[in-house]
């Protein structure tokens, strides 16, 4: 009898495996309940806003800035009309005011002809004439993305529907009505007034109706963003990405060697990401690798097509950023950018690490550190806060983090609440 109640050597192992088993399946079941009760907003860290209600609901310090700063943000957006590619008084090439246009921000008349045709080139410094919201959506396109991105934000964490109903306000404007609608393509973005229409260079202004269209996804469950909704911005999306990646344009936006490119990217990605499209954003991520770190960064960590600019130092910092966004979004498919390096060194953390001596505190009794290369506008080191902290993030390194804290206005920066510091 007492050797029937003498477990085997192998049934030992049977029970402690079987009480392991729950607890795996467990920490499976936890990270796959966390995924679940993220929003469809990849515009944030994976896993983080979830994390961040809660902490918001318990007051935490760190995070209150961001949060009451939002909310003002959203309480003042809530008087804002809708705005639409339709409030344009003309556009200068097709005359369909559901066609996004724009004029290309450094090209000025030449004044050598009475008409100023051709324009010609001043790299860096903006002429006002394509800022003139009568026939240039430029604004617009920027504040779509803000508004509705605010909005849903504030509702996610507040629980308010008077926010998500705004928001999709705002989307129903832009992307579903047929008399506002914007065209889903950017033919007729950056034209130069005596040379072209448009230019492909022009698919960089989408960044915020991909903003916009991804941020939708945080009114998911709100009484105002109903099913039928969603299904005819997902068209929407689907129209304007195949025209991104399948139009001339496109294919020449892609194979762009500086920030253009990197931006690209992350357009792709996020709208792949928004459409469930889980492989091509895998696939674009996984190209960024070879077609982006490897051929854009040196081995210092300078970014040589950004720095022949006239602004670099802004051009370093938002192909940089762009770079870390792409680094961030690839922790929602599997893709680890952060670790990539070329057998010669090139990395995005090299690129931090060029920038971080123009960027961080001197100490005392030592020089600061001067930008040699041309910057024709004044030169703002607290614009490098964003690629900084997701550095701090993928690389946790308190260091990086130590660099954010030295700007005290980025603590009511709602990227707080999207890309929260490792410990908050």
């Amino acid at each position: 009898m007492m050797n029937e109640m003498v477990p085997s050597r192998f049934s030992l192992l049977a029970i402690l495996f079987l009480m392991v088993l729950p607890q795996a399946d467990f920490a499976q079941d936890k990270s796959a309940s966390a995924d679940k009760e993220s929003p469809r907003f990849f515009g944030a860290r994976r896993g983080a806003l979830p994390k961040v209600k809660q902490a918001i609901s318990q007051g935490e310090s760190s995070l209150m800035p961001a949060y009451e700063a939002l909310v003002k943000t959203a309480d003042e957006a809530l008087t804002t009309k809708p705005p639409t590619v339709t409030d344009k008084k003309r556009h200068p090439v097709t005359g369909n005011l559901n066609d996004y246009y724009t004029q290309a921000p450094y090209l000025w008349p030449d004044p050598s002809k009475s008409d100023g045709l051709p324009y010609l080139p001043k790299d860096g410094v903006i002429n006002p004439e394509s800022r003139d919201s009568d026939f240039a959506d430029y604004s617009r396109g920027q504040q779509i993305g803000h508004l509705v991105e605010s909005l849903a934000l504030a509702y996610y964490l507040t629980g308010k529907e008077s926010y998500a109903a705004h928001a999709a306000r705002c989307l129903r404007v832009w992307f579903i009505d047929p008399e506002t609608r914007m065209n889903p393509h950017l033919q007729y973005a950056q034209a130069v007034p005596g040379r072209n229409e448009g230019r492909y260079i022009g698919m960089i202004e989408a960044g915020g109706v991909v903003q916009a269209v991804d941020a939708a996804g945080l009114l998911d469950g709100s009484i105002h963003w109903k099913e039928e909704d969603r299904k005819a911005l997902e068209i929407w999306i689907t129209d304007f990405l195949d025209w991104f990646m399948n139009s001339e344009y496109g294919r020449e936006e892609v194979q762009m060697r500086q920030n253009h490119g990197t931006m690209f990217d992350v357009r792709v990605v996020r709208m792949a990401l928004a459409l469930g499209q889980q492989d091509l954003a895998r696939e674009k991520l996984e190209s960024v690798k070879e077609n982006r770190i490897a051929l854009q960064i040196e081995p210092d960590g300078a970014q040589p097509m950004e720095l022949r600019r006239t602004k670099s130092f802004n051009y370093s910092e938002m192909n940089l950023t762009g770079l870390t966004e792409l680094a961030i979004l690839g922790e929602w498919v599997g893709v680890d950018l952060w670790s990539y390096q070329t057998e010669d060194g090139r990395s995005i953390r090299k690129a931090l690490e060029f920038l971080r001596p123009y960027v961080e505190v001197v100490p005392e009794g030592l020089p600061p550190r001067v930008w040699h290369y041309k910057q024709v506008v004044p030169y703002q080191p607290e614009i490098i806060a964003p690629a900084f902290r997701m550095g701090s993030i993928g690389y946790e390194d308190e260091e990086y983090e130590a660099i954010v804290s030295q700007f005290a206005g980025f603590r009511e920066s709602s990227f707080q609440l999207t890309h929260p510091k490792n410990s908050f």
